[in-house]
């Protein structure tokens, strides 16, 4: 598998990876905005904007978007997350030409249809109202309004009813006039075909685009620390401990995945297995790692009931303890790196994993290389390595409390 770059005079980059034995193509345009730009008043355009670029362009309505892509079994969608919005669709090889046409469309002609925009406004709202009605959404978003305190990186992707109440055609085209069409957008298309023949497809559908300086956001800041918690008339508790991680961009974020895989990454790790398979606490019980350009989290999520809280607090607490002591074993390491690589050659499986390791890559790695070079990455992780990030990682005092349910009476700290 080969990787090839070009890059636009406008500064659009082309990354493509040509993958022999597939019959499919899968392309996506990546731009650097998402969230972390945004403010507590127009917290969600980003989101907004995603769900109108298939609302109809200035030579298509919104079905005939559907139909288009429809029309020869492919797929269309999009993603906005806290740092960038994407939008892709997958076909089959012969069918690149409409892929390009489509992408290149609702990125550059989308017209944002007073009308749609309304009717839009109001399918997010019930998205809104859908995350406030599921615990672990909920959870999630209240964890990072807390641990972020003020900071853009924790507001919610999807805005809340307020912002998004407030949104109208005019508010929603001077953003994406402005912070859509800035330097540092990415196009990945991953399939067989030649680096040429996508480079010179996109190149003639984007070079037209007139792009301002790349967007810089606020850079991360310390987390607040301390126990945030919200009682609600919920079945369970629903608990989450986070405490700061490496970035994206650092040389350890492959011995933070080793850690995370050891801590409640997996079911055979630790707070799985203590929690749930010898204690019986709870169903819902692991670990998961974020990471950004400048800044990471290390979470711990548990639901369970409100008489177990306490006892499952202090278990994490020991586990956090005894891996932070240098308790992690080699046997350890080794097992969680072979999961991680398990994982990784699965992943390599799908279209859209390649895709979105050439985007991350060029966005914020400044690599040029194939995903399996990921496997060599997390090879070359020594037992030292994890041992010494999870002293430094795993402190107690790092740690924020967010929780939200059937809470027990009184304070709750880690």
């Amino acid at each position: 598998m080969a990787v090839e770059r070009t890059v636009l005079d406008n500064g659009i980059a082309i990354v493509t990876e040509r993958v022999p034995y597939l019959r499919s193509a899968t392309a996506g345009i990546w731009v650097p905005v998402g969230s972390r730009v945004e403010t507590p008043g127009d917290s969600g355009i980003a989101h907004f904007i995603e769900h109108m670029l298939f609302k109809g362009t200035e030579r298509r309505k919104a079905v005939d978007i559907s139909r288009a892509i429809e029309s020869v079994g492919g797929t269309m969608n999009a993603y906005t997350t806290r740092e960038f919005t994407y939008f892709f669709a997958k076909a089959m090889e012969k069918d690149f030409p409409l892929l390009v046409d489509l992408l290149a469309d609702i990125y550059r002609h989308s017209v944002f249809d007073e009308a749609e925009l309304s009717r839009e406004k109001n399918v997010i709202l019930q998205e809104i109202l859908m995350v406030d009605d599921t615990p672990e959404e909920y959870l999630n978003d209240f964890f990072n309004l807390s641990f972020w305190g003020g900071h853009p990186l924790g507001l919610p992707v999807q805005g809340t009813a307020e912002s998004v109440g407030g949104f109208d055609r005019r508010a929603v085209m001077r953003y994406f006039g402005d912070r859509f069409r800035r330097r540092g957008i990415v196009v990945t298309v991953v399939g067989n075909l030649p680096h040429e023949t996508a480079a010179a497809a996109f190149g003639d559908a984007l070079s037209p685009l007139d792009l301002g300086d790349p967007l810089a956001p606020a850079p991360s800041t310390e987390p607040v620390r301390g126990s945030f918690l919200k009682r609600k008339p919920l079945e369970q508790a629903h608990l989450c401990l986070g405490a700061p991680a490496v970035s994206r961009r650092s040389e350890r974020v492959f011995a933070m995945d080793v850690v995370n895989a050891v801590l409640g990454g997996s079911s055979s790790s630790r707070l799985f297995q203590r929690v749930r398979e010898e204690r019986g606490l709870a169903y819902s019980v692991g670990s998961t790692l974020s990471v950004y350009a400048d800044a990471g989290v290390l979470e711990i999520y548990v639901g369970t009931g409100k008489e177990h809280v306490e006892e499952i607090l202090g278990l994490a607490g020991d586990i956090v303890d005894d891996m932070r002591a240098g308790g992690i074993s080699g046997d350890e390491v080794a097992f969680a790196k072979e999961l991680i690589k398990g994982n990784t050659l699965l992943s390599l499986e799908s279209t859209g994993y390649r895709m979105s390791h050439l985007a991350m890559n060029e966005m914020f790695l400044d690599r040029l290389e194939p995903p399996e070079e990921l496997l060599s990455r997390v090879d070359a992780v020594t037992t030292d390595q994890v041992r010494d990030l999870a002293a430094e990682v795993l402190r107690r005092d790092r740690f924020t409390l967010a929780a939200v349910g059937d809470l027990p009476e009184g304070e709750l700290a880690f």
